[in-house]
């Protein structure tokens, strides 16, 4: 049994307001050549498959060319798909029911986490157990134990027809009142210990979720959390064959059967610097045991970070390799560079971001941070030059020389016979 593990797809995302809708276009392309060449039996996406609550037209036109492209390249096919914190979960599920006969099951409802997805394919089967991002209050309160019910045990695996669902169709048991599940923890522990007890005998368990496991490493591109308040512990993952998560955008372990694809492109410089490869990972379950591989894409445009003078990077024809790559420059000229931008184009095209080091010197190493507030004072050019000297100062280290200040002066003087 082979499945492809992605996640945080984030479609409709933009990088330093550039549109990436083609990049993604591209990226779902080779996901497709993957579920081909590999002869894929299921498809999980981890969620945030888009980047907001209300993705833009073609966003959603992308995704659903993408769906009726795989189940139509790969008949058989399963998709398993949840939402992420930036899904909306009630969109997302639109036709849920519907589209589960032809094979995509878009589980969006926390209360379904107990009912798995079986999938068989010859002599093989496997349970999958769906759990979307949990939202405070997703539920109210912890459910009571199902009679007889233990922890360690398992069901027996029914005989059912690809992709059929089993357990109990009815609404949830009602829950006790008591106090509110708040924190992801907390509602991870409900939701496994609503899953656990079901898990299917004779069959590998993979749970598909959208979370911060404990002890995992954020990049730059994802919401910052206070503290360890939405971190989910690893060990509620004890009792499944396969973790297959998302959220995370860099591709990682949490713990020995979990782990994070990351995102299929880099969605921040940082992040690219972190980690140059992205990808999707096969996992496949034989007579072995379980096996993972992490299958690179190839982006259609890289994403760069580079640091020079400005005369080495606008020198012309330099970087020959950088033309179709998405590029943040890091100027490292002691003075700043006036209008660098057009220059510097003709080797990077697609410049999209420019910093200078010579207006970061202040906030560098050895900086003693702001110094004391200065009193406004009202116009006139003493005022202005003062303020002047020290700018200078605070963000070049040492007062500006005599030809400097002289050339300020005069520009001064052109502002004034200018000003009405």
């Amino acid at each position: 049994m082979r499945i492809l593990h992605t996640a945080d797809l984030h479609l409709g995302r933009s990088l330093h307001e550039r549109d990436l809708l083609p990049d993604q276009e591209a990226m779902l392309a080779s996901l497709l050549d993957f579920l081909a060449s590999r002869e894929v039996d299921i498809l999980l996406i981890a969620g945030d498959i888009y980047d907001r609550a209300i993705p833009q037209p073609e966003a959603i036109a992308l995704f659903d060319s993408f769906l009726g492209q795989a189940l139509a390249a790969r008949p058989g096919l399963v998709i398993v798909a949840i939402p992420g914190n930036h899904d909306s979960a009630s969109r997302l599920s639109f036709g849920a029911e519907l589209l589960s006969r032809a094979g995509l099951h878009i589980r969006a409802r926390p209360e379904e986490c107990r009912e798995p997805i079986l999938v068989r394919k010859g002599g093989e089967s496997l349970a999958l157990w769906a759990l979307p991002y949990l939202n405070p209050g997703a539920f109210a309160s912890p459910q009571a134990p199902e009679p007889g019910a233990q922890a360690t045990s398992a069901a027996p695996l029914p005989g059912a027809a690809q992709g059929e669902l089993f357990g109990p169709s009815g609404a949830a048991a009602a829950e006790p009142a008591n106090r509110p599940l708040r924190s992801q923890a907390e509602l991870f522990a409900e939701a496994l210990a609503r899953i656990k007890p079901r898990l299917v005998s004779g069959s590998p368990n993979v749970l598909i979720a959208h979370c911060f496991a404990a002890g995992s490493s954020p990049s730059e591109s994802e919401r910052s959390f206070v503290g360890a308040a939405e971190e989910v512990p690893v060990s509620l993952f004890e009792g499944f064959d396969y973790v297959a998560l998302g959220h995370l955008h860099r591709h990682q372990a949490a713990g020995p059967q979990a782990l994070y694809p990351g995102s299929p492109l880099a969605y921040s410089f940082s992040e690219a610097e972190a980690q140059p490869e992205k990808g999707f990972l096969l996992v496949e379950f034989g007579p072995g045991g379980r096996t993972e591989d992490f299958l690179a894409v190839e982006p259609l445009h890289r994403v760069r970070r580079i640091s020079g003078g400005f005369a080495e990077l606008s020198r012309p024809g330099a970087f020959p390799g950088y033309g179709g790559d998405y590029v943040e420059i890091r100027l490292t000229d002691p003075l700043p560079v006036l209008d660098p931008v057009d220059a510097l184009k003709a080797n990077f095209p697609l410049l999209l971001s420019l910093r200078q080091s010579a207006f970061e010197i202040a906030a560098g190493p050895g900086a003693q941070g702001p110094g004391p507030a200065r009193t406004p004072r009202s116009g006139g050019q003493d005022s202005v030059l003062e303020d002047f000297r020290i700018f200078h100062g605070e963000m070049l280290g040492s007062p500006p020389e005599p030809g400097m200040e002289g050339l300020f002066q005069d520009l001064l003087k052109e502002a004034g016979r200018e000003t009405p």
